[in-house]
C-alpha cells in the first residue's frame, strides 16, 4: 500500500476487528478498518485481542495512547459482549479473560489444572449468568473510558456486539423458572404449564420475572449516558448486519471477506471526515 497522508486508523476489540478467520491475515490486515485505512492512503494498526472482555479493550485503548500521540489518529473500537471477564492472575503474572468458550485447557499452564477447573467453575456458577452485574460492569467500563477519550480530545468511532448492554431482551418465561424455581417445585415444559402451577409459586415467579425484566434506574443512566458515542452497521451489530445482508459466516460466528470489505465501504467516509482527509 502506497499511504498518501501522515494520517492513523488504530483499532481496538476482538476477534471481529482483527478478523478471524479470514485468509491471510495474520496481522489483521484484511479486517475492515484496515481495509478503509488502505482505501484512505492511511497508516494502520490493531491492538485487538481475539477473545477479550470489555475491560481488556479498555486497556488497549490505555496502554496505545499512553504511548502514542492522538494527533491526527483515529481510534476505531468495536466493544464485545458483557458476560467475558478480563481477569488479573496474581500467581501467573498475567491477565487472563474467562467466558463461554473458556476451558481449563486455555489457563493450564498458567495455574495448574485443579485451579483452572475452579476457577472457570466460579465463572459459570456466578458470574457468566448475571446478566445485571455483567451489563453494570461494562457500562462502567465503557463509559470512563469514553470520559477518558473525550479529555484526551482522541477521536473515535465505537460500535458494540451485545445489544443486551443497551436494551432489555425478552426473558425466556419456562427458561426463567426452571433457574429459579425451588427443587421442590413441579417441573414445567411450556408457558402453559405455568397456569397449573400453585398461586404461591406463580406469585414468587412473577415477582422475580419483574425485577430481571426491568432494569435498576442505574444501569437505565448509564445506557443514556454511554449510547450516544455508540455507532452502529445501519441499525445493527457488525455480526447481525453480516447475517441480514446474507455474507458468509463461519461456524464460530466470524463474518468472512465479503463483509469486511462492505464494512469498509461503509465506515470509510465517516474514517475520512474525522481524520479530515
Amino acid at each position: 500500500m502506497i499511504q498518501k497522508t501522515h494520517k492513523k486508523i488504530v483499532s481496538f476489540g476482538d476477534s471481529f476487528v482483527f478478523g478471524n478467520e479470514l485468509k491471510d491475515n495474520e496481522d489483521g490486515s484484511r479486517a475492515w478498518p484496515s481495509l478503509a485505512a488502505q482505501d484512505l492512503g492511511c497508516a494502520y494498526e490493531t491492538m485487538s485481542v481475539a477473545g477479550c472482555g470489555n475491560e481488556n479493550i479498555a486497556r488497549q485503548l490505555y496502554t496505545y495512547f499512553s504511548h502514542n500521540p492522538a494527533e491526527h489518529t483515529l481510534a476505531v473500537i468495536n466493544w464485545t459482549w458483557c458476560m467475558r471477564w478480563d481477569f488479573f492472575l496474581q500467581e501467573a503474572n498475567s491477565w487472563v479473560t474467562l467466558g463461554p468458550t473458556c476451558v481449563p485447557g486455555k489457563l493450564q499452564d498458567l495455574i495448574g489444572l485443579d485451579k483452572a477447573t475452579n476457577l472457570i467453575n466460579f465463572y459459570r456458577a456466578n458470574l457468566e449468568p448475571s446478566q445485571t452485574w455483567n451489563i453494570f460492569r461494562s457500562l462502567q467500563c465503557i463509559y470512563a473510558t469514553q470520559c477518558w477519550l473525550k479529555q484526551h480530545h482522541i477521536q473515535n468511532i465505537q460500535t458494540y456486539m451485545d445489544v443486551s448492554m443497551l436494551e432489555d431482551l425478552p426473558i425466556d418465561c419456562v427458561e426463567h423458572y426452571q433457574s429459579f424455581k425451588d427443587p421442590s417445585w413441579p417441573k414445567i415444559s411450556t408457558p402453559q404449564d405455568m397456569f397449573s402451577l400453585p398461586t404461591h409459586i406463580i406469585d414468587e415467579v412473577n415477582l422475580d420475572f419483574r425485577e430481571q425484566s426491568e432494569s435498576a434506574q442505574y444501569i437505565k443512566d448509564l445506557r443514556t449516558s454511554i449510547n450516544p458515542q455508540l455507532q452502529t452497521f445501519q441499525g445493527q451489530t457488525f455480526l447481525d448486519w453480516s447475517r441480514s445482508n446474507n455474507f458468509p459466516v463461519t461456524e464460530l460466528l466470524h463474518p468472512l471477506e465479503q463483509a469486511h470489505r462492505s464494512a469498509a465501504d461503509l465506515w470509510q467516509d465517516s474514517y475520512a471526515q474525522l481524520l479530515q482527509i
